[in-house]
């Protein structure tokens, strides 16, 4: 078949059902025209929605809140890492605190009674710190300081004071 019997053949069908094609292209072009007042209230809407977006807060665009949030962010992660480091710092220092702390009276002379002698421990994590013992006797009273270092001492200590240090050692 040719081109000009193709051409011929449509021209022929569309003479002869010129009142269906018309109205088929007027179905078309009020179906376009609703699709395209849609599309046309759709996109205003975003473009609204756009620029309340764009304005922001205050009359700051997005761009300026999202770098001003993000230099925000940079500093709250500065001062995290600030804190993080002091945090350090004080969990190593609380390890030398003193944390354990006992102390007994008791008669280091049977016939004064009264229970006015006594022994006081004092350590920190490493059970490094002092044992304190004050005599009573009935003339003078005489205290004595003993270094503590991890959970021993150079010094001689009575059945009061190895008590006392034995029960700060077993002490959480």
């Amino acid at each position: 078949m040719k081109l000009s019997d193709y051409l011929t053949s449509i021209s022929a069908f569309l003479i002869e059902n010129a009142e269906i094609v018309l109205f088929a292209v007027f179905l078309l072009s009020i179906f376009c025209l609703l699709a395209f007042i849609i599309l046309n209230f759709k996109l205003s809407s975003i473009s609204r929605k756009y620029r309340e977006l764009m304005t922001g807060v205050d009359g700051k665009n997005l761009e300026d809140l999202l770098l001003f949030y993000a230099s925000k962010q940079k500093d709250l992660e500065n001062k995290i890492q600030e804190l993080q480091q002091k945090v350090e710092l004080l969990e190593r220092d609380s390890k030398l605190a003193i944390k354990k702390v006992y102390a007994q009276r008791y008669d280091a002379f049977k016939e004064l009674g009264g229970n006015l002698s006594f022994s006081l421990v004092l350590l920190n994590d490493y059970n490094t710190g002092m044992l304190i013992t004050s005599i009573f006797g009935r003339d003078e009273n005489r205290i004595y300081l003993k270094p503590i270092e991890f959970g021993k001492t150079r010094y001689a200590l009575s059945p009061e004071e190895q008590e006392v240090l034995t029960k700060a050692l077993q002490a959480k």
